[in-house]
């Protein structure tokens, strides 16, 4: 029986004896907004009001969620300032999380960024986990800056942390369905409520399905679609009122075509079979003016079109669970979190997007992670305190075959003619040949131990002032085994001769380091903080995850461990609400130094007549990021509610050659950017209720901007993205008590033609790599709570 039609009938039997049941829940009430609403937060693992938290927070309630069409995490970084994520591989992939311009732009799936996720305070590890559907939820939250005491673990430059809604001990549900844009189409569900006295249950799902929107001229049918779904099931038994166990299974599967990238061919057409060919300007390659190494030039007059001739689906199984006690003993708690996450993942990308065999790659990853958390908190008084002990163990392995210009003999290149064995290998004694057409086979196993203790506190001082301590030391030891070997093509397409080990190594690092936060707030008056902070964190050694070079030597020299990464970071903010709290007005300023940050680059290496593209993962010594973040809601008249959130941001890599010498010289990239910085970012929503006969209609208004950004920190000026603009409208009308609610949106109003994120890849393949963003898309959607 197909798994999800199992889900789907649970949930719709929970749902029908929900309905059964008797309501004790109260209904919600269309009452007139006089103030702006706030949310409770668990930043610093207690309740609070996020205007009372002396932390630089964005949230959103399950309502924002909702109506702002959060759907996966990558449309986090279209309405939080000074956030950026970019899927560089498409829906289901790892996301590349950039905050307040800190990120690790690197689509190895062994190396977690700098920014952390949580799932119900469960962090996940491995990139591959990253990416995953958003249904029944309760709010999410962002921490800007280092949470180098609660959180620890890579967390150097800030976090998302995603809760879920818990059983209740009444009868509650949801359901949720969307149809839009290119058959698309979401069906979201949830049912809980009390299963036997003392236990408590809950039962949530998602399914999502879309044609895609981009064209395959090659083929005639749609890509970039997807096909994936969820499902969540809690039980908490309270055997005491003080004493609780949350047991929590959830799941995910993935089955989509591969996404499509948009290929901007950039080499001069006809020099494309010299040794060395021309590279176009900038504005020529994007006026389709140009060809790639075999030719093609991937121009279409329809920008979400192009030429594709693999037709594989990427496959992500994911399976996780969690136990959470809770004992509160008076004013005391302590918590206990056992958490267990599974991953496998196969990605066969078309990764020159075009009709031709001249770059493929199948990345494929598994990984195991096991957790568990021990905490001791109180909570009243004058003294608010945590402290807690920490243990993560992730097994990692990845399997990523890529294919080197397999169709060499059909076009030629590096000035060999096209014709029969026009890829074979070239005999270059003493040493390997060089490889033409060729199948490279990168695999490694990672295993990553990390052990922390961690303590935070605050006290009143006074009524008004509060003294913030906190420490965290972390103490993490990696393994990581490298095997490389390559087979070439020899006796003409298609053909190949033995397999060449070309690595055989492990390598071992162990790093550790004390984070620490010192803050103060005071409270002007009761509507109003103000504080400051210093807070340092660490982000722990990575090992260059894959796709290096096919020297020994230089592969030897490029998998010397990358050192961790560490920043201290100076903010000061305040937090108000004036006019009976009918206008909320808070902002921050910060800067965050940094020591040693990890950097990613594709760097040309050049062996014989060819050159070939490697990974480097390397450390800049010094980099600092510095900028202001306001954020404004306002309710002028009732029901009516304005917010705007902006970000000013500046990055600089203040001292950084590279260590690796490679492609005949060492680069400096002192006085760059970083990437996926843009200096500029906001997001403001206009939301009206109106009452209308015996419900409320809801308009709202969506606009978001970013400036101008690079994509490397070599700020490549063919990859860039210009600042630009996204619309989104929102009508809906609820009525018995926003019970039911139907609504109709449309994003992206303008159908702005944008990348999230791109690679170049002009040496040698002469072609650059775009990740373009959603066109505008319509939809209608139909909601029931109860």
């Amino acid at each position: 029986m197909d798994i999800r039609k199992a889900l789907l009938a649970g949930a719709g039997f929970g749902a029908l004896l929900a309905a059964a049941a008797p309501a004790v829940a109260a209904e919600a009430q269309n009452q007139t907004a006089t103030e702006v609403e706030t949310i409770v937060v668990t930043a610093e693992k207690r309740a609070e009001n996020i205007q009372t938290v002396p932390i630089s927070i964005q949230a959103f309630s399950a309502k924002d969620i909702e109506t702002q069409g959060i759907k996966q995490s990558i449309d986090i970084g279209q309405v939080v300032p000074n956030v950026d994520i970019a899927m560089v591989a498409g829906p289901g992939n790892q996301p590349i999380i950039t905050m307040r311009g800190i990120g690790l732009n690197d689509y190895d799936t062994n190396n977690a960024g700098p920014n952390g996720v949580y799932i119900d305070d469960v962090y996940q590890s491995s990139p591959a986990m990253q990416s995953f559907q958003l249904f029944d939820l309760q709010r999410i939250e962002v921490l800007k800056g280092p949470q180098g005491t609660l959180y620890g673990r890579n967390t150097s430059g800030g976090l998302i942390n995603f809760i879920t809604n818990k059983p209740t001990d009444y009868w509650t549900g949801n359901l949720h369905a969307e149809y839009s844009s290119f058959e698309s189409y979401q069906i979201e569900g949830a049912v809980g409520g009390p299963l036997a006295p003392a236990l408590d249950g809950r039962f949530a799902f998602v399914e999502n399905h879309s044609r895609g929107y981009m064209h395959n001229a090659l083929t005639g049918g749609p890509e970039n679609g997807y096909q994936n779904w969820g499902a969540r099931a809690m039980v908490q038994w309270k055997p005491q009122s003080d004493l609780s166990f949350l047991f929590n299974v959830h799941g995910w599967q993935v089955n989509n075509r591969v996404t499509e990238y948009r290929h901007i061919g950039d080499f001069v057409p006809g020099t494309q079979d010299n040794p060395s060919p021309t590279q176009c300007s900038v504005a020529a390659s994007y006026a389709g003016q140009c060809v790639d190494l075999f030719g093609y030039n991937g121009s279409y007059p329809n920008f979400y079109e192009g030429a594709y001739n693999r037709n594989q689906h990427l496959k992500i199984n994911d399976l996780g669970a969690y136990l959470r006690a809770e004992w509160q003993p008076g004013y005391l708690t302590f918590t206990s979190i056992t958490a267990f996450e599974h991953n496998d993942k196969i990605h066969p990308e078309d990764s020159d997007a075009s009709p031709n065999r001249l770059l493929e790659i199948d990345f494929g990853v598994f990984s195991n992670e096991f957790t568990q958390e021990l905490r001791l908190g109180h909570t009243g008084g004058r003294l608010n305190w945590v402290t807690g002990l920490y243990y993560l163990h992730e097994y990692l392995k990845q399997n990523q075959p890529l294919y080197l210009f397999l169709d060499m003999d059909q076009f030629g290149a590096f000035g060999i003619p096209a014709g029969p064995g026009a890829g074979d290998a070239i005999p270059n004694p003493p040493g390997l040949p060089i490889a033409l057409a060729a199948k490279f086979y990168d695999r490694s196993r990672q295993a990553t131990n990390s052990y922390a203790i961690f303590g935070q506190g605050d006290y009143a001082i006074t009524d008004r002032l509060k003294l913030t301590l906190g420490g965290r030391f972390t103490y993490e030891p990696r393994n990581f085994h490298y095997l490389q070997s390559e087979q070439l093509q020899m006796g003409g397409e298609n053909n190949f001769g033995p397999i060449i080990p070309l690595a055989n190594t492990e390598e071992h690092q162990s790093s550790n380091a004390f984070n620490y936060r010192v803050a103060l707030d005071y409270k002007l008056t009761a509507d109003a903080l103000v504080y400051a902070s210093i807070a340092s964190g660490y982000k722990g050694g990575d090992f260059n995850g894959s796709f290096l070079s096919n020297d020994p030597t230089q592969i030897a020299f490029q998998l010397q461990p990358v050192k961790p990464e560490h920043v201290t970071a100076y903010e000061g903010g305040f937090k108000t609400s004036w006019f009976n709290h009918r206008l909320i007005v808070d902002a921050a300023g910060f800067y965050n130094e940094y020591n040693d940050l990890q950097v990613f680059i594709l760097e040309p290496e050049t062996i014989g007549i060819q050159s070939i593209l490697v990974n480097i993962l390397d450390n800049a010594k010094k980099a600092h990021t510095d900028g202001v973040e306001a954020q404004v809601t306002a309710l002028p008249i009732e029901n009516f509610t304005l917010s705007a959130q902006f970000g000013w941001l500046q990055t600089r890599l203040d001292d950084f050659t590279t260590a690796q010498n490679i492609g005949g010289g060492q680069a400096n990239f002192t006085g760059n950017e970083l990437p996926v910085s843009p200096h500029f970012s906001m997001a403001a929503v206009a939301d009206y209720r109106i009452p209308i006969a015996a419900g409320v209609l809801d308009l709202q208004a969506e606009v978001n901007y970013r400036s101008h950004q690079f994509f490397d920190i070599g700020n490549d000026p063919y990859i860039t993205q210009d600042g630009y603009w996204l619309e989104n409208l929102r009508a809906g009308y609820s009525w018995h008590n926003d019970r039911y609610e139907v609504a109709g949106w449309v994003r992206n109003l303008g159908d702005k033609h944008y990348y999230l994120d791109k690679f170049d890849l002009t040496v040698p393949f002469g072609f650059i790599q775009g990740i373009v963003g959603t066109p505008r898309s319509f939809g209608v959607e139909f909601n029931v709570k109860y």
